[in-house]
């Protein structure tokens, strides 16, 4: 039998080109290609399965989560953009590392979309769970928490959405985790954990939130709470100061939370958002600017955990050639486990 040489290089060389199509999709993507997730984006790693190294017995609230506020809304078309505060697909933000996507759910037309205000962002809210319970079928050492509100403005407040949220989410049952309080890693794996900001049929299937508070009181964003399937009230902290003067109040009401988390150790749940917008009209991009570079240098100078923290543009570097360090963000929270 004669080999070819020649054959066999130019056949390497076209995997080779192959691959490197790959590599260079991904990255052009956010994320870099799955391998390790032992080491950091740096070093050539994913964060696809980022949770393997956390010990089951490590609290909810003892994680550090990066997390996408308005996260469907990468594939909004509408105009004015001040709708579309991701860069990113739900699942694109998976593998770069985010695991708490805030949705904003409404029934138009006989189905569940995902929306911001009254524009569509052009995907159902039955596929987005679909997506993520398939990203957990293929790391199941991950989980998953999901946010969701009523978003009342796109579809009149219709009393159908209750029981059309009942039907979808029943049907993954399963799949959904329980919320209580000092739930684990360990009873989180594989699984999404549903809280709701609007009371639906038949649930919760993971949690009801009250009190949430939009304002600078830390006292007040110390009063929310979380009501599990048996009707048990427990504490929920929430900082989602929205609409700020400026980036240097912003930054004022992240930090302050960000200080809180760190001195009450692994207790309440804590959801700290460092998207807002300021400016004559919703700017996210500027304040993700200046505010998600600022809790990631934050947070690496102070290892500790920080909560579930909700960004604009998260595993984004740039957005309409603006650096929002969405990337850098979700980066810092991820190694903060370690």
């Amino acid at each position: 039998m004669v080999v070819s040489y020649r054959n066999i290089a130019h056949s390497i060389c076209l995997r080779c080109v192959a691959l490197s199509m790959i590599v260079l999709s991904l990255l052009l993507a956010g994320c870099a290609p799955e391998i390790d997730p032992e080491r950091t984006l740096e070093e050539g790693g994913t964060y696809a399965a980022w949770m393997a190294g956390i010990s089951d017995a490590t609290p909810l609230a003892g994680v550090s989560v990066p997390g996408a506020h308005d996260a469907g809304t990468a594939t909004i078309r509408a105009w004015p953009q001040w709708t579309k505060t991701q860069e990113l697909t739900v699942a694109e933000l998976w593998n770069c590392g985010v695991r708490a996507f805030d949705l904003r759910p409404a029934y138009v037309n006989g189905g569940m979309g995902v929306y911001h205000d009254k524009y569509s962002a052009g995907v159902s809210f039955p596929e987005v769970l679909t997506t993520l319970l398939k990203a957990l079928d293929r790391n199941p050492s991950e989980f998953a928490v999901m946010l969701i509100r009523h978003e009342v403005e796109a579809d009149d407040d219709t009393p159908a959405w209750s029981g059309a949220m009942r039907d979808i989410l029943s049907a993954h049952a399963g799949r959904l985790a329980g919320y209580h309080a000092g739930i684990t890693v360990g009873e989180l794996r594989g699984k999404i954990l549903v809280l709701s900001r609007n009371r639906y049929d038949g649930g919760p299937f993971g949690g009801y939130i009250a009190g949430w508070y939009s304002g600078t009181d830390l006292t007040r964003q110390q009063a929310a709470t979380i009501e599990d399937g048996a009707g048990k009230i427990t504490p929920l902290w929430v900082q989602d100061y929205y609409d700020p003067e400026g980036a240097d109040d912003k930054w004022k009401a992240v930090r302050a939370m960000l200080d809180a988390t760190a001195g009450a150790g692994p207790g309440p749940l804590v959801i700290n958002h460092t998207s807002a917008y300021f400016g004559n009209l919703p700017n996210y991009r500027k304040n993700a600017n200046a505010i998600n570079a600022a809790a990631a240098e934050y947070i690496r100078k102070n290892h500790r955990p920080a909560g579930i923290v909700m960004m604009d543009f998260a595993g984004a570097e740039t957005s309409r050639g603006v650096s929002v360090y969405g990337a850098e963000l979700v980066r810092a929270l991820v190694e903060n486990n370690r």
